[in-house]
């Protein structure tokens, strides 16, 4: 009786550790084509000419002609970032740039403020518009959709 009970344990187990190396399997699969669509997009805005920029304001503006955006980027203070800002008035995970229905949003994370022209939007989510100024802590940046010459790289 016990050598059965083994038997059906193992059984189970196996098909436990076969389904979880599936769904692994897949959900590296569907992050890959995931990121690999959202880059196509990104050169495709700037095959196009337009492109979503962000510029720093002087002490901050260490990326000359500053950050061209994709549909999602995480800002802040943590070096896991996609934009990472070295400054302590900086949450760790600051905010999120996004794009949506062709407009960009920028979305407070936590207890992260976020000033937008001067003033705190009502939301915790707000729309932004072509040379927006924000303010993350003491860090502000200009959000903006510009023409940007296309250079093919051999």
């Amino acid at each position: 009786m016990a050598a059965n009970a083994y038997s059906l344990a193992t059984l189970v187990m196996r098909y436990v550790f076969v389904g979880i190396m599936i769904y692994i399997l897949a959900r590296i699969i569907y992050h890959s084509i995931s990121e690999y669509q959202e880059l196509h997009r990104a050169l495709r805005w700037l095959k196009d000419g337009y492109a979503r920029h962000i510029e720093f304001l002087p002490p901050y503006d260490t990326q000359e002609g500053g950050y061209v955006l994709v549909r999602s980027n995480l800002i802040g203070r943590s070096p896991r970032c996609d934009i990472y800002i070295d400054d302590r008035s900086v949450c760790r995970r600051h905010a999120l740039l996004f794009e949506k229905g062709g407009e960009g949003y920028i979305r407070a994370r936590g207890r992260a403020k976020i000033w937008i022209n001067g003033q705190r939007p009502q939301k915790r989510t707000a729309l932004l518009h072509e040379g927006d100024l924000v303010r993350l802590g003491q860090v502000e940046f200009h959000y903006k959709l510009k023409r940007t010459p296309w250079e093919e790289k051999a």
